[in-house]
Parts: structure tokens; sequence; C-alpha cells
């Protein structure tokens, strides 16, 4: 394998990892503001805010992995060339 088709299949593979963390970001998100929505929409039952609280408490730390992720991996792409920032 040349340089040049290893540089152009390391950064598809990167690419693919940053696309695959965003949908996986994407669905843990989408499960956590469900889970925020079923618990406002209860709120007349005892015990409302544990929806809230357990989609909340998965919602912040997805979003700072996937952000995390992101910047190193883009970080990663720009050191060795692969994209430019």
């Amino acid at each position: 394998m040349s340089p040049q088709e290893e540089s152009s299949f390391k950064k598809i593979c990167l690419w693919f990892l940053i696309g695959a963390c965003f949908l996986l970001a994407g669905y843990l998100s989408f499960i956590s503001v469900l889970s925020i929505l079923i618990g406002l929409r209860s709120a007349s039952q005892p015990g409302f805010w544990v929806p809230i609280l357990a989609g909340t408490a998965c919602l912040i730390p997805v979003l700072w992995a996937l952000i995390r992720i992101t910047k190193l991996l883009l970080a990663q792409m720009a050191e060795e060339g692969i994209v430019r920032l």
C-alpha cells in the first residue's frame, strides 16, 4: 500500500469513526430527551422527577464526550495532514 493510499484509508476510517460517534451520541441524546419529556408529561404523578434526572444525567456526559472525542480526532487528523482546520 502506498503512503497516499494509506493516508486515504486512514482519512476514511477517521471520518467513519466521527460519524459513528455522532450516530451513537444522537441515539443516546434521543433516548435522554425522550426520558425528560416523559417525566415532564407525568408531572402530576409522584416520582415524576426520576426520568427527568435520569435523562439529564445521561445527556450531559454524552454531549461532553462527543465534543471531546471529536476535538481529539480532528486534532489528530490535522496533525497528520489529513484535514486542514
